[in-house]
């Protein structure tokens, strides 16, 4: 694993910094995936000090934070991520975990019936519903 940090510092380096922060982004996920969610949360924090206010990646900085047992600095995470605008179906389930986690069990159920209400209501209409009527 060390050779892996050594060689990912390598490629950091020579690197522009739009390749960088596409890097940190695969690594965090590949993190996330491997259950080593503190490692992304890490990558992902630096990554918003390089690139900050990008929502997709305060998400994954939120998710990871949960799965650190860190609720409550998901919660702040989130925090900015409202502040953004960007409150999707995604957002209310993270919200939901980190609120699960902090046993607020009320704000976290709520959280839960506004995901899937936003899930419901951006879901792609099937085929029979938008099929133009024959005559």
């Amino acid at each position: 694993m060390a050779s892996d940090a050594a060689a990912a510092g390598t490629e950091l380096s020579s690197a522009t910094p739009a390749e960088s922060i596409e890097l940190m982004d695969l690594l965090a996920f590949v993190y996330l995936q491997n259950g080593l969610p503190d490692k992304a949360a890490v990558l992902l924090a630096a990554r918003n000090i390089l690139a900050p206010d990008d929502p997709r990646a305060l998400l994954a900085l939120a998710l990871a934070q949960v799965r650190s047992a860190k609720p409550q600095r998901a919660l702040n995470t989130l925090e900015q991520l409202a502040l953004l605008g960007a409150m999707d179906a995604p957002f209310h389930l993270v919200r939901a975990q980190a609120l699960q986690a902090l046993d607020r069990r009320d704000e976290a159920a709520g959280a839960m019936r506004a995901f899937v209400a936003l899930r419901n209501n951006t879901a792609e209409p099937s085929p029979e519903t938008t099929a133009p009527e024959r005559r």
